[in-house]
């Protein structure tokens, strides 16, 4: 009889810690990396072989372990006019407040100048698409830029004045406009298609791809998993995300930079 409960019990206790562990790991759980407060001077980032690069406003470069959240600087802390980091082609990239585009080695932070100084001036927004870097211009013109020389040509019309997030997923570009509409973007001719229902990204404050999925965070602190290929949305977990300030996608799951500067892993299956 008291083995007969032991058993019982530790069946009981087992089927606990499993439920616990898959709570958990439910869509939206999240728990904090690394020490609290550490990225609190970040200003742009990006991921490149599944390490977060992040530049403060010191103009440091830090490479990050999302796994753990240890960190190490990389190179001179020289990079405090960078506006926007991209990750292509095994390296960094980087545009400055003055329009230049620069190579970064990821390893020691050394750098060098490609393509026509100032050409990235206007840039307001950009994402990394097979190695080639897309970038919209105040404008409204979309650039293909090939980093290894620094070329670029000019996608389809000027029509994309009124972007505010420029994200790549599978084989395309997407955008949220400031009327808050989801477009898919041809990188190849610059042709687009609005995707989902008008205006529902109007509340985005953030966002990241992952997986060919879209995922937003909203001034209400809801953070959402869009289908790219319909526009479908879903909410993952509490409004709990309202404070961040910086989202990426990597090792299947989301890292988030609040307010903080606390560093968080999100789930997201």
């Amino acid at each position: 009889m008291n083995w007969l409960k032991k058993s019982t019990l530790s069946a009981v206790a087992l089927v606990s810690i499993f439920a616990a562990g898959n709570l958990m790991a439910a869509p939206g759980a999240w728990k904090q990396v690394g020490k609290a407060g550490a990225w609190k001077a970040t200003m742009v980032g990006t991921v490149l072989n599944n390490k977060i690069y992040t530049v403060e406003s010191s103009g440091t470069l830090y490479e990050t372990n999302p796994g753990n959240g240890k960190w190490k600087q990389i190179g001179k802390p020289e990079f405090a006019s960078t506006r926007f980091i991209f990750a292509a082609q095994g390296s960094l990239f980087t545009i400055e407040k003055s329009g230049n585009l620069y190579k970064v080695n990821p390893a020691n932070g050394t750098w060098k100048q490609v393509g026509k100084a100032g050409a990235w001036k206007a840039t307001m927004a950009g994402t990394v698409l097979k190695d080639k870097i897309y970038t919209v211009e105040t404008s409204g013109s979309l650039y293909q830029t090939d980093p290894a020389t620094g070329k670029w040509k000019q996608q389809g019309k000027a029509e994309f004045g009124k972007t505010r997030f420029l994200f790549a997923g599978g084989d395309s570009l997407f955008s949220i406009e400031k009327d808050g509409s989801l477009y898919k973007i041809n990188p190849g001719n610059g042709k687009w298609k609005q995707v989902g229902k008008s205006g529902a990204w109007k509340a985005t404050i953030r966002g990241t791809t992952l997986a060919n999925q879209l995922y937003t965070v909203e001034s209400s602190g809801v953070l959402y998993r869009t289908n790219t290929g319909n526009g479908k949305w879903v909410q993952l977990g509490k409004a709990e995300f309202g404070s961040t300030r910086f989202l990426f996608g990597t090792n299947k799951k989301l890292y988030s930079i609040e307010k903080s500067g606390n560093l968080y892993a999100i789930e997201v299956k």
